[in-house]
C-alpha cells in the first residue's frame, strides 16, 4: 500500500490520463500527450505503481493503433519491458508488430554490440522480469513454437551456461556478487534450453541434444538441491523473490517426454532407424564408413535413459534386428521350442563354428551373424565352460592321483604291477604335467579365445567404451586370473622337470620299490613310506641340486605357504567364483528372472542404510559395555582346573566376554543373534570367600556386590 502512494504521488495528472489513456485503448488521448514535447511535467516512459509503462498498458487493451504510436516515442527499455508482457500474455502479432518497429529493431542492434553479461549486474526495481530474462528465454519458458520461430530467424540465441564447477574470471564475479542470483540466472536458461520446442527448432539434432541436456541437469540437481525438487508455494509472475516451479527434476522429465514423443511421431521402420541411428559419427569397417544403426540407442543406454530404450517403436525395431531375416521364425516360437533347439545345436557347437570359419557365407554361417543366434552360442559356450570347471575342480580326468589303496591292492595283497607303482610315486612324488590334462587344454583354449574376443572389442569400441562396461571389466579381470593361473602352474611342471631330471628320481624310485619289493604289502605301507622318506633324504645329500628338492615333495602338508602351485589353486578357485557368478549377467535377458534380479539390486542399496544406522547403534552399545567392563577385562584371576588327579592353576580374565575392543565387538555382534548367554554377564572376582555378604530388603543374602551395579546395568 505504501508503494501504491509513493508511485501516484509522483504521477504527475497528465502522466495519469496519458496512463489511463493507454489502458483503454484511447489512441487520440495519447497522441495529444505525446505531442506536448515541452511540457516539463509529462514523462512518456512513467510507470504506474505496478511499474507498467503506456506500452504495457497498451498490450493489455490489445490496441495495434496506440502499440504503433507507443513504439515510435518510447524508450527501448520500455518497449522491450512490454514486449515481454506480450510474450508472456502468448499475444504472437503484438509481438510480431513490437520486434519488426524500427525503434526496437535500432534498439537491438545496440545492445547486440553491448556486453549481454552486463545484464546479469543490473537491478531493475520496477520491472516484472528478471534482468537475465531475454525475449527468446522467455518465449521458450512459454513453448511457443511460433515466437521462438521469429526470435530465431532474427539470429537470437541462448547462451548455454557454464558448467557449475567452472572457475573463471566471469564465473567468479558473478558467484560473488550474488549467488542466488547466479542459481537462478542458470536455472532460466536451463527451462528455456530444455523447451521442446526451443530443442525442435535450434538443434539439428533434437535427441542428442536431450540426452546431453539430461546429463546436465542432473549433475546440477546433485549440486544445486535447493532447486531439486517443485515447491508448492503459491504461483506469481516472474519475479526473483518468487517459487521456481519448473526445477531441474522435472526438466529431466520433460526432456526425457519430448525424446519419447518424437519416437511417438515415427510412423515406419525408416523413420524409427533416422531417429536411432547415428547420423554424425561412421564407424570404419572393412575401410569404409558405414552409419551405425544403433548410436542413438547406444548413447540412450550410457546415459541410462529407461523410458526412451523401453519405448515400443524402439523395443519393436530391436526385436526385428535381433533375430534378423534369416531367423525370424524364431520370434513366433514357445520358450520350451527355443531350449529344445538350444539343446539339440549344443553338442554341434563346434562343428558350427567351423562351418562360419569356412564357409562364411552359407545359409548356416548368416544365421550365426544375427543376435540371437551369438547370444544362444555365446549362453552355450558359457555353460560349457562351466561343466569343464566343475571337472577341472572334481578332477574327473585326473582319477589317477590317489591318496588311499585300492580295493584291488586290498585283493592282490598290495600287488607289484607297474600301476600300484605309479600309484604310490604319485602318492610321494610330485606329479609332472598337470597342466596336459584334457580338461586342462580345453580350459585354456577357452580361455584364449575368450582372450582374443576381448581384444577385438577392445580394437573396434576403443579401450575407453570398454573400461566404462563393467561387465568387460569383469570379464577381463577373470581372463587375468586364470592366465596367471596356469602360467604360474606352468611354471612349477618346468621346476618339477628339472628337478626330477636332475636327480633322475622317477628312475630311482622305481628301483627302490623293486628293491623293496616286500614291503609292498597293505599291512606294512607305513613301512614303506617311512623307508621311502629316508630315501628322499638320502637322495638330496648325495645330489649337487639340493635347490630342485622341493618341487619333489608331493605331500602338500610339507609345502611352505606361498607355495607357487598353491598360489595357482587358489587364482584358479576365485576365477572359478567369478565365473559362476558372472552367470547374473544373463538373467536379464529372461523376463523371469531379469526383474527380481533388478529389484535385488535396488534392495542391496536400502540393506547398505540400514547397515550403516545398525553399525551406529551397535558402536554406541559396544562403547557402552566397555566403559563398564574396561577394568575386569585387564585383570587377571588365578582358576584351578583338575586334569587327571592334579590340579593346575589357570590364569583366565575375570570378564571373559569384554577382554578388550575386540573382544567386546563380538560378544555385542553375536548377542543380537542369541548366541550370548546371560550367565556371562557376572565378573568373576579373586579370593572369592573373602567376599563380604550383604543381606538387602528382599531377605536375599549376595556376594561379589562390588560389581553388582555394573552387572545389574548391563
Amino acid at each position: 500500500m505504501w508503494n501504491e502512494c509513493a508511485f501516484a504521488f509522483q504521477l504527475t495528472d497528465e502522466e495519469r490520463v496519458y496512463l489511463q489513456a493507454a489502458g483503454i485503448g484511447d489512441v487520440g488521448v495519447i497522441r495529444q500527450s505525446l505531442e506536448e514535447v515541452d511540457n516539463p511535467q509529462f514523462n512518456a516512459n512513467c510507470v504506474d505503481y505496478m511499474g507498467r509503462n503506456a506500452l504495457h498498458l497498451a498490450v493489455d487493451s490489445e490496441n495495434m493503433d496506440c502499440i504503433e504510436l507507443l513504439c515510435d516515442k518510447l524508450s527501448f527499455e520500455c518497449i522491450e519491458e512490454a514486449l515481454l508482457h506480450a510474450i508472456s500474455k502468448g499475444l504472437t502479432k503484438i509481438v510480431r508488430v513490437v520486434i519488426e518497429h524500427p525503434n526496437y529493431m535500432a534498439g537491438e542492434d545496440k545492445i547486440k554490440r553491448m556486453d549481454y553479461n552486463n545484464a546479469f549486474f543490473r537491478t531493475e526495481e520496477k520491472s516484472q522480469f528478471s534482468p537475465d530474462i531475454t525475449p527468446l528465454i522467455l518465449a521458450a519458458h512459454y513453448n511457443n513454437h511460433e515466437m521462438i520461430q521469429m526470435f530465431l530467424a532474427r539470429n537470437h540465441t541462448i547462451e548455454k551456461p557454464h558448467v557449475i564447477t567452472c572457475l573463471c574470471e566471469d564465473c567468479q564475479i558473478k558467484q560473488n556478487y550474488d549467488s542466488l542470483k547466479r542459481s537462478r540466472s542458470r536455472l532460466n536458461a536451463y527451462r528455456a534450453l530444455a523447451s521442446p520446442a526451443y530443442m525442435a527448432l535450434s538443434s539439428p539434432d533434437p535427441i542428442m541434444t536431450t540426452f546431453e541436456l539430461r546429463q546436465e541437469m542432473m549433475k546440477l540437481a546433485e549440486v544445486e538441491k535447493e532447486f531439486k525438487k517443485g515447491n508448492i508455494i503459491s504461483r506469481t509472475a516472474y519475479n526473483l523473490f518468487s517459487c521456481l516451479q519448473t526445477e531441474y527434476v522435472t526438466l529431466v522429465e520433460q526432456c526425457m517426454n519430448f525424446a519419447c514423443e518424437m519416437m511417438d511421431l515415427c510412423r515406419g521402420t525408416q523413420e524409427v532407424e533416422a531417429v536411432i541411428s547415428d547420423n554424425l559419427e561412421a564407424s570404419e569397417v572393412c575401410g569404409t564408413n558405414v552409419r551405425d544403426p544403433l548410436g542413438r540407442l547406444r548413447m540412450a543406454i550410457r546415459y541410462e535413459e529407461k523410458k526412451f530404450v523401453g519405448h515400443a517403436n524402439c523395443q519393436q525395431y530391436l526385436t526385428s534386428i535381433w533375430y534378423g531375416s534369416e531367423t525370424a521364425f524364431l520370434q513366433s516360437w514357445s520358450l520350451v521350442r527355443k531350449v529344445g533347439l538350444s539343446l539339440v545345436a549344443a553338442p554341434l557347437l563346434p562343428l558350427i563354428c567351423i562351418v562360419y570359419i569356412v564357409l562364411p557365407t552359407s545359409k548356416v554361417s548368416k544365421g550365426l551373424r544375427c543376435p540371437a543366434a551369438k547370444f544362444a552360442t555365446h549362453t552355450v559356450s558359457h555353460f560349457l565352460f562351466l561343466v569343464l570347471l566343475a571337472a577341472a575342480t572334481f578332477r574327473v580326468d585326473d582319477s589317477s592321483v590317489t591318496h588311499s589303496v585300492s580295493e584291488e591292492a586290498v585283493r592282490d595283497n598290495y600287488c607289484t604291477s607297474t600301476e600300484e607303482r605309479k600309484l604310490f610315486l604319485k602318492k610321494m612324488l610330485r606329479p609332472e604335467s598337470t597342466v596336459i590334462t584334457p580338461v586342462q587344454i580345453l580350459i585354456i583354449l577357452w580361455t584364449a579365445g575368450h582372450l582374443l574376443s576381448e581384444i577385438k572389442q577392445v580394437y573396434f569400441q576403443g579401450l575407453k567404451e570398454v573400461a566404462l562396461n563393467a561387465y568387460s571389466m569383469l570379464n577381463f579381470f577373470i581372463l587375468t586370473l586364470y592366465i596367471a593361473s596356469y602360467t604360474i602352474r606352468i611354471i612349477v611342471d618346468l621346476k618339477i622337470k628339472e628337478a626330477n631330471h636332475c636327480y633322475n628320481a622317477t628312475q630311482q624310485a622305481n628301483e627302490f620299490l623293486v628293491r623293496n619289493i616286500s614291503y609292498m604289502n597293505i599291512t606294512r605301507t607305513k613301512d614303506l613310506e617311512e623307508r621311502f622318506n629316508n630315501f628322499l633324504f638320502q637322495l638330496r645329500l648325495n645330489a649337487t641340486c639340493r635347490q630342485y628338492m622341493y618341487f619333489l615333495e608331493a605331500s602338500r602338508f610339507k609345502w611352505v605357504a606361498h607355495d607357487p602351485e598353491i598360489v595357482s589353486d587358489v587364482l584358479f578357485a576365485v576365477a572359478n567364483v567369478l565365473s559362476f557368478a558372472r552367470t547374473i549377467f544373463l538373467m536379464p535377458a529372461f523376463e523371469v528372472l531379469g526383474p527380481l534380479q533388478i529389484s535385488f539390486s535396488r534392495m542391496l542399496t536400502d540393506i547398505a542404510r540400514f547397515l550403516v544406522l545398525f553399525a551406529l547403534v551397535l558402536l554406541a552399545f559396544m562403547v557402552g559395555m566397555h566403559n563398564l567392563y574396561w577394568y575386569y577385562g585387564l585383570q587377571r584371576i588365578a582358576k584351578m582346573v583338575e586334569i587327571g588327579n592334579q590340579t593346575f592353576a589357570v590364569d583366565e580374565p575375570a570378564s571373559e566376554p569384554f577382554e578388550g575392543l575386540v573382544h567386546t565387538m563380538f560378544t555385542m555382534f553375536w548377542a543380537m543373534f542369541s548366541n550370548f548367554q546371560l550367565a556371562s554377564l557376572p565378573i568373576k572376582h579373586p579370593n572369592f570367600h573373602d567376599d563380604v555378604q550383604y543381606q538387602y530388603k528382599d531377605g536375599m543374602i549376595r556376594t561379589n556386590s562390588s560389581t553388582e551395579v555394573v552387572e545389574t546395568l548391563a
